[in-house]
């Protein structure tokens, strides 16, 4: 059986200091992605799915923090994935708890000591290699990089209790993908489910929770948009969608719904309510 190799992205302007940390990596049979910019890193980690990140606490467009905080708050990302911020600056307390704060698991001061860096990336990386086993009971849809119905159900939980503390909506959007011929299509389903999960990914705040609920069905918890201002959001999906859709597939309806979550909800029940129709968004786009 071929092992997969472990995957390390190491985000740094530095030339010398990325190609030490890539020769320290590639001695233990790592394969070592580069990354130069802040967005570069962004983009990168969400492209490749490195089982590790190294970030430079000083990248040149935005600091390593804001990076980490940007891939935390993305479910491909999560907090399952080891962030290691490193710096050739200060190290002191301030900066330290920053970068800890924006969810880093380490922070590393230069110059890197070989042995004990290891030491502790392969640590990270046998959380990590656990969690990728057990990742059937997570909460996360491996296909879309989107919530799952498990991983939904439990954010709903957290979005209702914050919006009941502000006395705030929250709305459902429900969607289903209507393909002609669909169970003539499975591969190509599965591939369009992975491309509609990216449009909707794309459309959505990032305040907004999406989750997998069936086969081409998803939905979108959306803090403080009532069912009304849910129009225009169906709207963007859809316009998402479009701009998306692979060559080759034939024009997609999408079937929208939206439901007011209430108190005390469950995942089940407002999935399982006879959803109300979406309000018509306002041509002009004034609908907030």
């Amino acid at each position: 059986m071929t092992s997969i190799p472990t995957r390390i992205l190491v985000a740094n302007d530095q030339e010398w200091t990325g190609r030490s940390l890539e020769s320290i990596f590639e001695a233990e049979g790592w394969e070592v992605l580069r990354a130069y910019t802040g967005l570069q890193a962004v983009d990168r980690s969400l492209e490749a799915h490195p089982d590790l990140i190294v970030l430079d606490f000083q990248l040149p467009d935005i600091s390593g923090p804001d990076v980490c905080r940007r891939l935390r708050a993305d479910p491909r990302v999560g907090w399952a994935t080891p962030i290691v911020i490193t710096t050739a600056g200060s190290n002191g307390r301030a900066r330290q708890a920053e970068a800890l704060e924006a969810g880093a698991w380490d922070f590393v001061a230069q110059p890197f000591d070989g042995p004990l860096l290891l030491a502790r990336l392969g640590t990270f990386l046998r959380a990590r290699m656990e969690f990728k086993s057990a990742q059937a009971l997570a909460m996360v849809d491996e296909g879309t990089g989107l919530y799952n119905a498990r991983g939904l159900s439990h954010r709903l939980q957290e979005l209702a209790s914050d919006a009941s503390r502000r006395h705030q909506p929250l709305s459902c959007v429900v969607l289903s993908v209507v393909m002609p011929d669909l169970a003539e299509a499975a591969q190509a389903a599965r591939d369009l489910d992975r491309t509609i999960g990216r449009a909707i990914r794309d459309a959505v705040r990032g305040s907004d929770a999406v989750g997998v609920v069936g086969p081409l069905e998803y939905a979108v918890l959306v803090p403080t948009m009532s069912q009304q201002a849910a129009g225009e959001l169906v709207h963007r999906i859809e316009r998402s969608v479009s701009a998306l859709r692979p060559a080759g597939v034939p024009p997609l309806r999408l079937e929208a719904a939206a439901v007011d979550v209430g108190a005390s909800p469950r995942l089940e029940e407002v999935l399982g309510r006879t959803p109300r129709p979406v309000p018509q968004a306002d041509p002009a786009g004034s609908s907030g």
